[in-house]
């Protein structure tokens, strides 16, 4: 990989990873919001397509998200975010990690 595509690869990533919108991320970096777009779609439509497994989980009784125990777990482009509240029940996060499988960076 060139240097200049690693140097843009991190970039996009930190962008990504920010939730910034580009034009705030890339004021006074140097380059333009544009300029980061446009690797950003460079960069994706470059990269294989990933294998997306999705999964249900349900509980009865349903509980709402922030409730004490809930487990939440939020895809966020190709990274997971898993909040577990105090109290959650130690099955419901085996299944949750156990459906992730090798998903999870170990």
């Amino acid at each position: 990989m060139s240097d200049a595509r690693t140097v843009w690869k991190q970039r996009v990533a930190s962008w990504r990873a920010s939730g910034d919108s580009a034009a705030k991320f890339s004021a006074g970096r140097g380059y333009a919001a544009s300029t980061l777009k446009w690797w950003a779609s460079k960069l994706r439509s470059e990269a294989p397509i990933p294998v997306v497994r999705v999964a249900q989980f349900v509980r009865s009784p349903v509980e709402r998200a922030g409730s004490p125990g809930s487990i939440i777990v939020e895809g966020l482009d190709s990274r997971v975010r898993i909040t577990i509240e105090p109290g959650a029940d130690r099955d419901a996060l085996a299944l949750v990690l156990d459906s992730l499988g090798s998903r999870v960076d170990r």
